[in-house]
């Protein structure tokens, strides 16, 4: 499965009364336990069949940090970036398939992106009790481009 962006996660991100800054964005580590087909239609991420989250002891969702956005003129797009993501020493014994932006809230977990593939060819990733970071690149998390 390649990367993707989710219908109604996306809508959220684009709305400024929930959007990245307003809204409870959580980064989610997905198992390769799990079986989850991904699909752009699905509006909550923990109901669905097969979704297997890292359940090591210490893992915590985490936090989206410090969104921005910017234009890049020379590019004719806008770009979104954040803080790179800590999840801290994870200990071994597990798998993370994928990496999940979600807006969460008490009721439910709306996904927005979930990435398999990366540029430095990090995923799937065996934990192995050292620190687990999601490096977001220079370029930022994802972009908007005008064609």
């Amino acid at each position: 499965m390649s990367n993707i962006v989710y219908n109604l996660g996306l809508s959220k991100w684009l709305d400024p009364s929930s959007g990245p800054g307003v809204g409870t964005w959580k980064w989610l580590l997905e198992s390769s336990t799990s079986t989850y087909s991904p699909n752009k239609d699905h509006d909550s991420i923990l109901d669905q069949a097969g979704f297997v989250e890292i359940s090591v002891e210490s893992y915590v969702r985490q936090t989206l940090g410090t969104p921005l956005w910017s234009e890049v003129d020379d590019s004719d797009l806008a770009k979104f970036d954040c803080d790179d993501v800590d999840f801290g020493d994870l200990e071994a014994g597990e798998t993370v398939q994928s990496i999940i932006l979600a807006l969460q809230s008490s009721e439910t977990c709306i996904p927005f992106l979930r990435i398999d593939t990366d540029a430095n060819s990090s995923l799937p990733r065996e934990l192995d009790g050292t620190r687990f970071v999601i490096t977001i690149q220079a370029s930022g998390l994802l972009t908007i481009a005008q064609v």
